[in-house]
């Protein structure tokens, strides 16, 4: 094999993985948040991200768009323990890898940043579990909401339902020690459907981000949705 042919392979190699796999310093990804607790903007409702920039998949993300009007959009998540670890908050078991350990909210906000208008009404998010009287009153899942120009951050005070709820046999969001999408990492997986008026949205997820480092100081991440009819 001669050298332009060995370059070729390279470079197309480098493509591929460039295309599998997006880290968290790339373009896809817009820093809205500095310090120790950053939130990120992306560009694709699709992705996945390293947060501590180790070749390894810390955060999944996949939106699909159904067709169905009653249920527009379902939203898969994959996450390492580490980005809902709530950390100091209970510091008798630290990991984020039980359900009284783990944490983790969703917002809804339009999709302008400046300013941002942080959204509750008519928008509607579940999944099987919460859809269940006997584990939530309304049987949906409450967004989380703060007032306008704010950052998203994970308080207890402020409206919005753990999504990551359940005991060892049954769950809002499961708990596996090996997922493909995560390298091999053990995290949590799990779906939400939503709908909405018509418009242009950024859908969060809202982290307790009490680390100091990779997606243990993570506080939110938004990507885009467009809900059309």
């Amino acid at each position: 094999m001669d050298t332009m042919k060995v370059f070729v392979s390279f470079l197309g190699l480098t493509v591929l993985i460039s295309i599998l796999f997006i880290p968290v310093c790339s373009d896809d990804l817009i820093i809205l948040g500095k310090g120790h607790a950053p939130f990120y903007g992306s560009n694709t409702d699709s992705a996945r991200f390293d947060f501590d920039n180790d070749g390894t998949t810390d955060y999944y993300v996949k939106a699909h768009y159904t067709g169905n009007s009653n249920q527009q959009l379902k939203i898969d998540y994959k996450l390492q323990d580490e980005c809902v670890d709530l950390g100091p908050k209970d510091p008798s078991d630290v990991g984020g890898d039980t359900f009284d350990d783990a944490a983790l909210k969703i917002g809804f906000s339009s999709l302008s940043n400046s300013p941002r208008q942080w959204l509750v009404d008519d928008i509607v998010v579940w999944n099987p579990w919460f859809k269940s009287k006997q584990n939530d009153d309304n049987k949906l899942i409450d967004l989380a909401f703060v007032s306008s120009f704010v950052s998203p951050f994970f308080d207890d005070d402020y409206l919005g339902d753990d999504v990551i709820q359940g005991n060892e046999k049954h769950g809002s969001f499961q708990h596996l020690s090996s997922i493909k999408e995560l390298d091999g990492q053990s995290g949590w997986i799990g779906s939400i459907f939503l709908n909405a008026p018509i418009g242009d949205y950024r859908l969060w997820t809202i982290h307790p981000g009490d680390g100091r480092g990779g997606c243990d100081g993570l506080t939110g991440l938004g990507i885009p949705i467009s809900i059309t009819k």
